[in-house]
């Protein structure tokens, strides 16, 4: 998974609109059809903070509107139940065909088994405070978060389309044609929005030393989802801890950081778009991250 971002912030007075935009790119290797699958997504947001206080002691509010759309994924061949739905490749077990092309050029070309996206809208209410402890070059520091999403994935299959009781009765490695597609659907994020509720808090620390400045950070996170479901009953995951350190070089009117984090359910409350029923078993496994970013002021 890799993650890259632009962001604009304007600080006028006390308040600091800000405008953000993320591109995400993401792999899977798997061990059937398809044997990997990539995945590119966009990210938009608008926000606006403000701040009470100053370096010492202080606190942040902010507000942020966010939009996510995954580009159009599109499957050649997939295999649900021990049987290879095509597409193009060698070793399909049913292939549907364009019989229209077929009939005028002779030509037979499998349609793809399926074509998948997403998209998401987000809102954040976040408040973050921070003080000096004890006169000392360090700051303490807490956020709180609330943030709510409604996701939607669609995914299309010209086999959901058939209505041939004779080629839905057709048998397959112990199944019917029938039963592998509803097998597939079953198996596919569901069609109909749902929405998704994680509250956050991390408590930090940051030392101060000349021109650098070392930090570290703990937090958890609560992820509930409503008018959600998996009709294969998956096990489902809701919480996520996450550990960061970060270093940072200030120059005149610039600065660079490097940040790394763990989590220990993947991109679970982080990533809106990330979390389906399809791909919850991801989120059983731990996960890190490293972050390289330059900080430009004018």
């Amino acid at each position: 998974y890799q993650l890259s971002q632009v962001a604009l912030d304007y600080k006028l007075d006390r308040w600091r609109p800000f405008v953000r935009y993320e591109r995400g790119s993401g792999s899977v290797m798997r061990e059937l059809q398809p044997f990997e699958v990539n995945s590119d997504a966009r990210y938009m947001s608008l926000g606006l903070a403000y701040s009470l206080g100053d370096a010492d002691q202080g606190m942040t509010s902010s507000f942020r509107l966010a939009s996510a759309s995954q580009d159009d994924l599109t499957i050649d061949c997939y295999e649900r139940s021990g049987t290879v739905l095509g597409g193009s490749c060698e070793e399909a077990d049913f292939q549907l065909v364009d019989g229209d092309l077929l009939l005028k050029t002779g030509e037979s070309r499998a349609f793809p088994v399926l074509s998948t996206s997403g998209s998401a809208v987000t809102i954040d209410l976040s408040l973050d405070w921070w003080r000096r402890w004890a006169g000392r070059p360090i700051l303490i520091g807490h956020s709180i978060s609330l943030v709510g999403s409604e996701i939607k994935h669609e995914n299309y299959s010209p086999l959901y389309d058939i209505e041939s009781a004779f080629l839905l009765n057709t048998p397959l490695n112990g199944s019917t044609l029938g039963g592998v597609i509803r097998g597939l659907k079953d198996d596919l994020p569901q069609s109909s929005p749902w929405q998704e509720a994680v509250l956050r808090y991390d408590m930090s620390a940051s030392f101060f030393s000349g021109d650098w400045i070392f930090g570290v950070a703990l937090g958890g996170l609560y992820a509930h989802r409503f008018n959600y479901s998996d009709p294969l009953r998956r096990e489902q995951y809701h919480v996520n801890w996450i550990a960061s350190g970060e270093i940072w070089y200030q120059f005149d009117q610039a600065s660079m950081y490097l940040k790394g984090e763990a989590f220990s359910n993947y991109l679970l409350g982080v990533d809106a778009l990330a979390y389906t029923s399809k791909s919850s078993r991801f989120f059983d496994y731990p996960y890190g991250q490293l972050t390289v970013g330059f900080v430009l002021g004018f």
